[in-house]
């Protein structure tokens, strides 16, 4: 099926690794033209050379710092970008207890200011042009919290809120906002989540993740480019009748009425 992303603008924060990685190649492969964001330019130039995409180096927790790559990005293209593509930000979990005011702040200045930042720098231009498609990646634990990833899963309600204030904002003027929530996926943040529980738990990193997996209904977890797939589905004209909500795709992990 065509996405009709061919020369479609799309803007990718959190480019150079995971989801944001993935999504970025599959939009590439479907035509889209590509300018990348994200905190280290070692990771953009790299996936420059693989993609043929515009690139600016920003950290998320920084304000002018996404202002000025998002000028980049419109800069590049020419025009507002088509698409918003959010894949940006990790939270440190733990027994609750043990964690402090700090990893809280964290937590909430990465993954929820930085999407905040992102939207606030595009959505007039997205608005002012009369059009556009903003997918941002959360996650399952947003909707379904998980009791030693309290930070994140607070975070990622608290995004789930602003994206569907957002798209009351921006549907009359043709502007979808929606969010992909994946469950667990195979990228870095799994494995820093494995070996930190087994540290936490005192027990063999297998047998954490065996555990883990074993609670899948799939009995694996996704990969990258399954996610990616989904998110470029959401940001093309074939999902015109979808915002405000979100897509979970975790191989049936979360237990609710669909």
């Amino acid at each position: 099926m065509d996405l009709g992303l061919v020369g479609k603008a799309a803007l990718v924060a959190g480019a150079t690794e995971g989801i944001g990685r993935a999504t970025a190649q599959v939009l590439a492969g479907e035509g889209a033209r590509i300018f990348a964001i994200a905190r280290r330019a070692e990771g953009l130039q790299a996936l420059q050379e693989e993609i043929g995409c515009g690139w600016a180096a920003a950290d998320l927790t920084d304000t002018a710092a996404i202002d000025a790559a998002v000028k980049a990005a419109c800069d590049h293209f020419g025009v507002a970008p088509d698409i918003l593509v959010v894949s940006a930000g990790a939270a440190q979990g733990g027994l609750f207890w043990d964690i402090d005011d700090q990893t809280w702040a964290d937590a909430m200045n990465l993954k929820f200011m930085g999407t905040v930042r992102l939207l606030r720098a595009v959505a007039p231009r997205m608005a002012k042009a009369g059009r556009g498609r903003i997918v941002v990646i959360v996650g399952n634990n947003g909707k379904q919290p998980s009791a030693r990833m309290a930070p994140g899963s607070a975070a990622n309600a608290a995004c789930l809120a602003v994206i569907s204030a957002l798209a009351e904002e921006l549907a009359p003027l043709g502007i979808s906002v929606n969010a992909l929530n994946p469950g667990p996926t195979r990228t870095n943040r799994w494995d820093v989540l494995i070996d930190r529980l087994a540290h936490t738990e005192g027990r063999p990193r297998a047998e954490v993740e065996a555990e883990r997996l074993a609670t899948m209904p799939r009995g694996r977890i996704g990969e990258p480019q399954e996610m990616a797939r989904l998110a470029a589905v959401l940001a093309s004209d074939l999902a015109d009748m979808i915002t405000g909500t979100s897509l979970t795709a975790d191989g049936g992990a979360t237990r609710a009425l669909a």
